[in-house]
């Protein structure tokens, strides 16, 4: 049995009624128009058996003290030692606040007691429900005016809420997959391009920077789930506010980089890059490339320039400038369009580009979110084109690939350990900086293939 399962399996055999006092509070509407976060209220999980020694009425007064005012409580007891008391004594403590019950809904039983102990919405997982059952599930919950949260992960749970005949009031895509507990971030920003536009969306687990918020508000997500960051924070009140201040930033930017990327529906994302002419530009294009990339490293023999970027810019690809930093004619570059981001070593300067720019590294054991592009590391004695060594390094899986790709070896990868974006360039070349456009092609196919 997956971590999942056993989840599902506990909750069913420790399932039992709890009688509470007629409800007393208002049910306060949980989805509201504005950009928002939701703090959670959790004791442990399956991979951490202890997350926060503090007690629920503290991390409440923080949270509300911050501003929050939509909260989640996980009343699972097996695994996340929470219980529907924590709940009911939360919501009469904050009547006018809006708490969401998280847990692994089976019946409608769950439903009404979830009612009854004060929440005024509820977690609906479709991974563990047919599309019957969650069907009357939400029919239940409206019946007491409660709000859904519809929770997918994979693309095919997002299908079985959409083709609902009553859906849900929000979707929430959870970045963490339940089955095995592993996190992949951009997950919830890669399968939002599904959801119509008018259905609230919310991005949920393993957000823990501004930096991922601001990328969040940006992409549209109508609020953020956050749990341990909020918890574990230790200037917790003030951490929220930027929390907060962050998201509602990215909303007001123009689309950034991940936003315009993530529009794009695909499996796996295709750069091509060290171009140093327009024909090869024109051609990744053509073939279904999505982003072009140039090279800013002075001692480079790749090296592209302004005049280039200008000669390209109506071409519909994405364009993104590898650089070692962030230096005034990059930033000139991005102001003008002529770029949309940037790749960079120096994780330092991610920050300052508000959502334009990503980190590279040979470096496996680091990462940023929500995606790292990993590089094959280049020494005297290794020249470009020699492949990232990806044996024992499963954290890798579902981040960015780049380093000795060609059409050769690209489907083996792509089916080992599921890249979000492949990243090939010498691989592709005829000469150093002159691409082989059958080079292309098949790599292309051999992309859509695996």
């Amino acid at each position: 049995m997956n971590i999942l399962e056993k989840i599902v399996a506990a909750r069913r055999r420790a399932f039992r009624l709890y009688t509470f006092p007629p409800r007393n509070v208002p049910v306060v509407p949980f989805f509201g128009q504005k950009p928002f976060i939701i703090t959670e209220f959790k004791r442990a999980s399956p991979t951490q058996k202890k997350i926060s020694v503090c007690s629920h009425a503290e991390l409440a007064r923080d949270y509300y003290a911050a501003g929050v005012r939509n909260f989640s409580v996980l009343t699972e007891q097996n695994y996340f030692r929470g219980s529907l008391q924590d709940l009911y004594e939360l919501k009469q403590k904050y009547p006018h606040c809006a708490f969401l019950r998280k847990d692994f809904l089976f019946c409608r039983a769950d439903i009404a007691q979830a009612y009854q102990a004060g929440a005024d919405a509820v977690l609906l997982i479709a991974e563990i429900l047919s599309d019957k059952l969650l069907q009357e599930l939400i029919d239940e919950a409206h019946k007491y005016k409660l709000q859904v949260l519809g929770e997918a992960y994979s693309l095919r749970s997002l299908q079985k809420i959409l083709r609902l005949k009553n859906p849900p009031d929000a979707i929430g895509i959870n970045s963490r997959d339940l089955k095995t507990f592993r996190i992949q971030p951009d997950q919830p920003l890669r399968l939002k391009s599904y959801i119509p536009k008018n259905i609230p969306v919310v991005y949920e687990s393993g957000v823990d920077s501004d930096y991922l918020l601001e990328i969040i508000g940006n992409a549209g997500f109508r609020a953020a789930l956050i749990g341990e960051a909020a918890v574990k924070a230790d200037r917790r009140a003030q951490t929220i506010r930027n929390f907060v201040s962050a998201v509602r930033r990215g909303a007001r930017q123009k689309p950034n980089f991940f936003t315009k990327l993530y529009a794009i529906k695909k499996n796996v994302y295709v750069k091509i890059c060290g171009l140093t002419n327009k024909a090869d530009v024109e051609l990744a294009a053509r073939v279904g490339a999505d982003i072009a990339g140039f090279v800013f490293v002075p001692e480079s023999p790749r090296r592209a320039d302004e005049k280039l970027l200008r000669a390209v810019k109506n071409i519909k690809i994405l364009k993104v400038a590898v650089v070692k930093k962030i230096t005034p004619e990059i930033k000139k570059l991005l102001r003008a369009g002529l770029l949309d981001a940037a790749q960079i070593y120096n994780e330092a300067d991610i920050y300052d580009l508000a959502g334009n720019a990503y980190l590279t590294t040979t470096n496996l054991r680091r990462r940023v979110l929500p995606v790292t592009l990993y590089d094959a590391p280049k020494t005297k004695s290794m020249r470009a084109g020699r492949q990232i060594p990806t044996q024992g390094h499963k954290h890798i899986y579902g981040q960015w690939l780049a380093g000795g790709l060609t059409p050769q070896n690209i489907r083996g990868l792509i089916r080992k350990i599921r890249p979000g974006l492949v990243d090939a360039s010498s691989g592709l070349e005829k000469s150093i900086g002159q691409k082989d456009a059958r080079k292309i092609k098949l790599f292309l196919r051999e992309v859509a293939r695996a």
